[in-house]
């Protein structure tokens, strides 16, 4: 998390003041050192002690939900009322909005990364910058765009695991992160495989306005007195602060844009969207897992009360995507698995000795407590 006494000694905006808290509504879980890494197990067998079968998980949507379909709609053919105009479309299956299996996954991979101390999915060490956007004491030439390097090792270290031809597959297992055991990395099938979430929900109005809140400019990303300039038209940073989360906090539906040095104030994009209340339901199907795993993977998909504040879909910085994990089934069984006449009966599974061995194996605890913290400020 941001050290806000270093903030002001380099002359920093402090990132809790309300302006910032409104136009910056993020902040950083520490990275690791170091990846811890674990032994993942093989996909040709079930040992006896792991557990197979479906997780179902049944989440309250808290603010409206938006999960991008990539195109514009008409809003009468999204069966919006109000005047017909375009609007950003939802995934839809047979008519129906769905959460896709992809965007769970890419959420709770994330958290699930972030509190086991796991390499980094996606890591990018190169961005680029307008002009404008740079600050001044950075700013090489007011008119090119900034090349922004990230020269952190621990970046290095955290990048994602890809197996190597020469590789023998034992030691490859034996060097993945948790996150890559459970799931998935180059060269390794993940044991966690989601299906699409199917969506009960309430009928909507006109169309949601919602205000087009941008990802954090890359300088922002290093920790106070870790970026400079380097060669060239370009920003060298030391050193990155962390993972980004969003805070907590309501729907903005409108902000004031400036371009130009002049203000547009009431900038909105007009979105579908699954309004708060309404219920997902998730199946995974889970693969060979411990408890450690499970118990793990149900704090990252949002269980318990230290779980902080699990968000799907777009426009989170705006607080859309909100939910609650308000129903957690079952249905796992120990052991091979693959004949179905040959399967053992699931077993009753009490999930408090996998929260447990999950905590004593896998878990960061000051990663989980940052996450919590993060999510679940206020923001204005």
């Amino acid at each position: 998390m941001r050290d806000l006494e270093a903030y002001a000694q380099h002359g920093r905006n402090n990132p809790h003041h309300p302006d910032q808290l409104r136009e910056h509504p993020y902040d950083f879980v520490s990275l690791p050192a170091a990846p811890k890494t674990v032994k993942a197990p093989g996909h040709d067998s079930y040992p006896s002690q792991l557990y197979s079968g479906i997780l179902t998980l049944v989440y309250r949507t808290l603010t409206p939900l938006h999960v991008g379909s990539g195109s514009f709609e008409s809003s009468q053919a999204c069966g919006l009322g109000g005047k017909d105009q375009p609007v950003r479309g939802l995934v839809r299956r047979a008519g129906r909005p769905i959460l896709p299996g992809s965007s769970w996954k890419g959420a709770v991979r994330a958290r699930y990364e972030a509190i086991t101390r796991s390499r980094l999915a996606l890591a990018k060490d190169y961005h680029k910058l307008f002009p404008e956007k740079v600050p001044e004491p950075l700013r090489v030439d007011a008119k090119r765009t900034h090349e922004v390097k990230v020269q952190d090792p621990r970046l290095r270290r955290l990048r994602a695991r890809q197996k190597e031809r020469s590789e023998e597959a034992r030691e490859f297992l034996q060097s993945l992160s948790p996150a890559e055991s459970l799931f998935g990395a180059m060269g390794y099938r993940g044991r966690v495989h989601p299906g699409d979430g199917f969506i009960k929900a309430p009928p909507t109005g006109a169309p949601l306005e919602v205000a087009p809140m941008e990802s954090p400019a890359a300088h922002r990303l290093a920790k106070p007195g870790q970026a400079g300039k380097g060669r060239g038209v370009s920003i060298e940073i030391r050193e990155v602060e962390g993972r980004k989360f969003y805070y907590d906090g309501d729907v903005v539906t409108a902000r004031t844009a400036t371009s130009r040095g002049e203000a547009h104030p009431f900038t909105h994009e007009l979105v579908d969207f699954v309004p708060a209340g309404s219920l997902v339901a998730v199946e995974v199907h889970l693969e060979a897992v411990d408890l450690a795993e499970l118990g793990a993977l149900l704090i990252s998909a949002g269980y318990g009360p230290g779980a902080g504040i699990l968000r799907f879909g777009g426009f989170k910085p705006a607080g859309l995507g909100k939910v609650e994990l308000c129903e957690t089934r079952t249905q796992l069984r120990q052991g091979a698995a693959t004949r179905s006449w040959k399967r053992p009966a699931p077993v009753e599974l009490d999930l408090e000795p996998a929260l447990k061995a999950a905590h004593q194996t896998l878990i960061d605890a000051d990663a989980l407590l940052e996450l919590h913290t993060v999510t679940t400020l206020r923001r204005p």
